[in-house]
């Protein structure tokens, strides 16, 4: 089977079972830049609108909780490059809205990722495949992955056919591969190392030159953000997770029973009471473990979900807005 992505709270997907990479928690990307060259993908930071469900249609709610986008679809990404995914019938074709609601990519895929670095992944009807777009709508590379992964740092994990599995490298902007598809599980690069699963080891972390910088020691393991990547750690109370630094070293003991990357200071993380809450960088928890399911910070706010009721929440905890 094809690798899956993981997203952290299923209140905020499209509806598809499509696969794709897995990528170490979640399958979002954070918007922000400018576009370097003529003729290079708008990049737009400057959108900070969220996905709310309202009587079982979605629409957007600013900073403030107010909503700014009426809820009228049934399925809905969050925001980035101001651009989000989004279905108008149940498991429908999916396009992208701007700011304002308006259509400027028609629907006409059958899953899509956020974008990242100006480009996202899309699935197409016509040959189930996966290729990438840019922000005007083109398809940049052409539909031929099994699976594939958001663009972090210049590279773009993605799988290929092999038998009834798909082998995973890394293809840059120009769509060629860069790092031999050789591996069994790949996740984006962030700060400069990506980690991988070669065939009969467990997972490593490699630089842009598919050179080993993190030997094989992790049954699972996630980005690096902020300096520190999430990894699944033999303890004397079992597989716990933890994280790491850059050199392997663990830096936040291996306490958790899940964890997901950091991001704007704090890392959603799962206690033994099976609870999330958030930690700093040096492990405290700023964010009581009292969500049932959770996501990380994007621009201040965080998704969290308690029982049946979810929200979005600022780092103090306080909610911005709740459903009802």
């Amino acid at each position: 089977m094809y690798k899956l992505a993981v997203f952290s709270l299923s209140i905020a997907l499209l509806c598809s079972c499509a696969r794709k990479v897995n990528s170490g928690g979640d399958a979002r990307s954070s918007a922000g830049g400018v576009a370097a060259k003529e003729g290079a993908p708008v990049i737009r930071s400057d959108v900070h609108l969220y996905p709310v469900l309202v009587d079982d249609k979605w629409g957007y709610i600013d900073g403030q909780g107010n909503v700014v986008i009426k809820p009228q679809f049934t399925g809905a990404q969050r925001f980035s490059h101001g651009l989000a995914a989004v279905q108008t019938t149940r498991a429908g074709k999916v396009g992208f809205i701007d700011e304002t609601g308006k259509m400027v990519i028609p629907q006409e895929y059958k899953l899509t990722d956020p974008f990242s670095e100006g480009y996202a992944a899309v699935l197409t009807f016509k040959d189930l495949k996966w290729g990438y777009i840019d922000t005007t709508g083109k398809m940049v590379i052409e539909p031929k992955y099994v699976a594939a992964g958001r663009f972090s740092e210049g590279l773009a994990p993605v799988g290929v056919p092999a038998g009834t599995n798909a082998n995973y490298g890394y293809i840059n902007p120009s769509g060629k591969m860069v790092i031999d598809a050789v591996y069994d599980s790949a996740v984006p690069f962030g700060e400069g190392l990506a980690a991988v699963r070669s065939f009969g080891e467990q997972i490593k972390y490699i630089d842009p030159s598919g050179k080993v910088v993190i030997p094989p020691q992790y049954t699972t393991a996630g980005e690096f953000a902020e300096g520190l990547a999430p990894v699944e750690v033999k303890t004397t109370n079992g597989v716990r997770w933890g994280y790491i630094n850059h050199k392997g070293e663990l830096a936040i003991s291996g306490r958790f029973n899940n964890a997901q990357p950091f991001q704007e200071g704090l890392a959603p993380a799962q206690t033994s009471s099976t609870k999330w809450g958030y930690i700093t960088a040096d492990g405290k928890m700023a964010l009581p473990d009292r969500y049932d399911r959770v996501d990380r910070f994007y621009n201040g706010l965080a998704l969290v979900q308690v029982g049946t009721k979810a929200g979005y929440i600022d780092k103090t905890g306080k909610y911005v807005w709740e459903s009802k």
